[in-house]
């Protein structure tokens, strides 16, 4: 492998269905089947429940931000071309948390608890992924 080969890291077989919806500019997340409780990251059994039973449902693309990140080089060589650019933790209505880069806006337009809006660009192996900006 070439030192500038970008790999996503998928984290295995439990996120298939999460990358799958991404290419559909769908945000899906596990959902327990017996009590309904969200979660992220996917994983085979509810922790409020201990169920096994889950099912992949259409979250609202709705979140508020939490906190961010500005990546400066040096990075990965993948990633040299886009820098510096800003990673934002954001909670989803339905409750859990996630990260995606920001889209449409500069880290100086950030304020803590602001509404964000899911949105869908190419990572740098061009498969679309679930990304954020300001909602409008």
């Amino acid at each position: 492998m070439a030192d500038d080969e970008f790999v996503r890291r998928n984290g295995g077989p439990d996120w298939i269905p999460y990358w799958e919806a991404g290419r559909r500019r769908e945000l899906r997340f596990q959902r327990c089947a017996a009590c309904g409780t969200w979660r992220h990251p996917p994983g085979p059994m509810c922790a409020r429940c201990l169920s096994f039973e889950s099912e992949w449902a259409l979250a609202s693309g709705r979140a508020r931000l939490l906190s961010w990140v500005v990546c400066h080089p040096p990075l990965l060589p993948a990633w040299k071309e886009r820098a510096p650019y800003t990673v934002v933790l954001v909670e989803c209505e339905e409750g859990v948390r996630t990260m995606g880069n920001l889209l449409g806006a500069g880290s100086e337009a950030l304020r803590m608890d602001m509404p964000m809006q899911v949105d869908f660009a190419a990572s740098p192996d061009g498969d679309l992924v679930p990304q954020w900006r300001l909602a409008t």
